[in-house]
């Protein structure tokens, strides 16, 4: 009986050490990205959220809400109005025609039509090949002369000789067209994966019940794959203000009214000003003051869309 219990406090003292030793551990292990949190995510929130109140000479003050107000509804030069509409723009070319494109092109490649993995290389290729090849190969095209211009010459029309990029009707719309022929490859592949996982014992019972690949895709593959495209969508949206295009390798100065917000906010702090002049504006109060508002606007968006995507339920597989 003696040994018994001996041995029983040996036990439990040897758990304790060893819940001991793991508690250490994890201390150890979370302290330097807690740390990390404290000081390069949360004190930058915290001062950010106090520049948005405060002058440049460091009084408390809404000036800075004002002067947002202001730039977001002039309509000259790079202001905050055009670029929010600019941004909107690519989010809507991203989640309204590449995303729905993306999950047609991954249910083909997923059901190996003829030639599949030729066209798993093309799609993939923007990707791999680098932005500023596939730019000039794009900005040669569209170029007066170029294949473009060859292209509409065949119904009598023709590219304008100034161009496409420099004309700030038409400048936005070029670069979408851009976004759309590079937007395919990340989105391929993760959708794609998501459709490998599908038991195929499920997709036989429907092809001899006669399903069609239109209703495969609509009630049998997309509910299957739900949480990785609501995961995708819900990232969309949480990127939604930092969307951009390749601006700064079709325009390095943001022209031909082509900024963007995320464009716009590091002009204020890094780019050639508002007016031309060398260095930013460095008016970290405007840009504090801008985050803060759009995040007051979309934090409940995205809550809601979340709450609404919760209601579709997923299935287990």
């Amino acid at each position: 009986m003696m040994e018994q219990k001996l041995c029983h406090e040996c036990s439990v003292k040897g758990q304790k050490k060893r819940k001991r030793q793991e508690l250490i551990f994890l201390v150890a292990l979370l302290a330097v990205p807690t740390v990390h949190w404290f000081i390069f995510w949360l004190y930058v929130n915290m001062s950010s959220f106090t520049l948005a109140f405060k002058t440049q000479a460091g009084a408390w003050s809404l000036f800075n809400f004002q002067l947002f107000w202001q730039s977001f509804t002039s309509p000259y030069g790079t202001t905050v109005g055009r670029s929010l509409l600019n941004t909107l723009k690519y989010w809507a070319v991203s989640i309204g025609i590449n995303f729905p494109l993306s999950i047609c092109i991954a249910y083909f490649l997923f059901k190996k039509i003829r030639f599949y993995k030729f066209f798993r290389v093309v799609f993939f290729l923007p990707s791999i090949v680098t932005s500023i090849i596939l730019v000039s190969v794009y900005n040669m095209a569209i170029l007066p002369g170029g294949l473009w211009d060859m292209f509409l010459n065949l119904f009598g029309s023709s590219v304008p000789e100034w161009g496409y990029l420099n004309d700030q009707s038409t400048a936005t719309n070029a670069i979408l067209v851009y976004s759309v022929w590079t937007g395919f490859g990340s989105n391929v592949v993760l959708i794609g994966s998501a459709m490998a996982r599908v038991p195929d014992s499920v997709l036989e019972a429907a092809k001899l019940d006669g399903c069609k690949p239109f209703r495969e895709i609509v009630q049998i593959i997309l509910p299957l794959i739900w949480p990785t495209l609501s995961t995708l969508i819900l990232l969309s949206l949480t990127s939604f203000f930092s969307t951009s295009g390749p601006i700064l390798l079709f325009a390095p100065d943001g022209n031909a009214g082509t900024s963007t917000l995320s464009y716009w906010i590091f002009k204020q702090v890094y780019g050639s000003g508002e007016f031309g002049q060398m260095g930013g504006t460095q008016d970290y109060g405007l840009v504090s003051a801008t985050g803060l508002i759009f995040t007051v606007i979309w934090v409940p968006v995205i809550l809601f869309v979340r709450w609404l995507m919760d209601k579709i339920p997923s299935v287990e597989y």
